[in-house]
């Protein structure tokens, strides 16, 4: 419902605009001169913005999908117009009111265009022909990677052997080339480790420590893939993943799924080789933890329909790996809604970090864990916060949502959401009473 019980934050409206540019111009319609007709009923907001010609531009939104439409000749969407309108809602200049005949006419025909259950695709059935050409191309490309990791395993070797001291100006620029030589050898997960390696130089805080550390998983990753005929096959789907092999959501689908009421607890983007990456964070009512992973290449915008503080009722199927992670949504009960009262299990201190332990020993590899701890947020020495529980127990909360966290839990004990690593915990929601409140 498009109201005021789960009314979009400014901030999600930010994330929702394809660019900085639409998001600007967006912010400066935000404006009662140019519009008219602006209401909101059920799922739907709507309004007339008055453009450079005769006719306001109609402007319809469904929020829950979230899906736009504008009769401006933008190919951007949600457009300014929608951007704009978003703005005003968000800020609570938008009423209730009956729908316009536009917006209506538009909510219907979407309706009776689009299913409420989202089908796996079925795969493409290939022929004999085509499947032995498949597998003569993944072979191939085991081959590049065997030759690839090979050389790799020798400059690493010889890395460790010169020392890492030695001729340290020049080490960036040596793992640029080696990740240059990885993605000749279609290995773009070790480019992509290689290229974070070439990032710490001298003057990186503890870079003797974090150099080793990156290393050693480099070589540990190299010796997996070297020796994977020996190792469980959930190991090596790991392992392929972190290398740079994908798997087909197709394939995913067609897997057994877990379905739930899923709570979404986070989301954050970043930039990967040309690529941005939205990673969205589930939990499920049952307790489990998911990562739904969204991509855009180009300069293209980031797109999704799950959006902390919201819950699905849906159908999830994990990819192949331990722990098992990653997912995609499969059937959909109906679209997201708001969370309405939540009284998840949590975490204390010690608990979270055996968790964090225990993912790292299934997987050596992985980045962050998922964790739901309970505590007391306290202003740490220097500009720095921690959690500290019951037990007296302390972890530090890093990223830039700090502040944050500290100004809606008040002072009061409250369950964080967040990912935790080795240097701490980057939180992306709280729990505060019963209430979710996202970040």
């Amino acid at each position: 419902m498009a109201s005021a019980d789960n009314r979009w934050t400014v901030r999600r409206v930010d994330e929702a605009a394809p660019d900085d540019q639409v998001r600007k111009a967006g912010r400066r319609l935000a404006i009662p001169t140019p519009w008219s007709d602006v209401g909101t009923t059920g799922s739907l907001l709507f309004g007339r913005c008055q453009g450079s010609g005769k006719v306001p531009y109609q402007v319809a939104i469904d929020v829950e999908g979230p899906r736009y439409k504008c009769t401006c000749p933008s190919r951007k969407f949600p457009c300014k117009h929608g951007v704009a309108l978003l703005y005003l809602w968000a800020e609570g200049r938008v009423d209730e009111t009956g729908v316009a005949t536009f917006a209506a006419e538009w909510a219907g025909r979407h309706s009776e265009q689009e299913p409420r259950h989202v089908e796996p695709r079925p795969t493409a059935v290939r022929t004999e022909e085509q499947e032995q050409a498949a597998g003569r191309r993944a072979a191939e490309r085991e081959a590049r990677v065997d030759a690839g990791l090979a050389d790799l395993s020798l400059f690493l070797h010889d890395l460790i052997g010169r020392g890492l001291a030695a001729d340290s100006h020049h080490r960036p620029r040596r793992f640029h080339e080696q990740a240059a030589r990885m993605v000749d050898a279609q290995a773009p997960g070790v480019a992509n480790r290689l290229r974070d390696l070439a990032e710490i130089t001298d003057a990186t805080p503890d870079w003797p420590s974090r150099l080793t550390e990156g290393l050693g998983r480099l070589h540990l990753l190299v010796r997996a893939w070297q020796n994977r005929a020996s190792l469980p096959l959930e190991l090596v789907a790991t392992v392929r993943a972190h290398i740079g092999f994908t798997t087909r959501a197709e394939e995913v689908l067609a897997s057994p799924g877990v379905t739930d009421r899923w709570i979404v607890v986070g989301l954050r983007d970043t930039d990967e080789d040309r690529v941005s990456v939205r990673r969205v964070w589930l939990r499920g009512e049952g307790g489990r933890p998911a990562l739904v992973m969204f991509f855009a290449a180009g300069g293209a915008p980031l797109t999704s329909n799950l959006y902390p503080g919201t819950a699905v009722d849906a159908t999830l199927h994990f990819y192949p790996g331990r722990p098992a992670l990653r997912a995609v949504v499969g059937e959909r009960a109906d679209q997201a809604a708001a969370v309405g009262k939540w009284s998840p299990e949590s975490l204390t201190v010690d608990e979270a970090r055996t968790q964090w332990r225990n993912a790292l020993a299934a997987d050596p590899w992985l980045a962050q864990w998922p964790v739901l701890v309970r505590g007391e947020l306290l202003k740490a020495p220097g500009t720095g916060f921690g959690l500290r529980d019951q037990n007296g127990d302390s972890l530090a909360v890093i990223g830039e949502k700090a502040w944050p966290a500290v100004a809606v839990a008040g002072g009061a004990p409250c369950i964080l959401a967040g990912e935790l690593n080795a240097d701490g915990l980057r939180v992306s929601a709280a729990v505060v009473g019963e209430r979710l409140v996202a970040l």
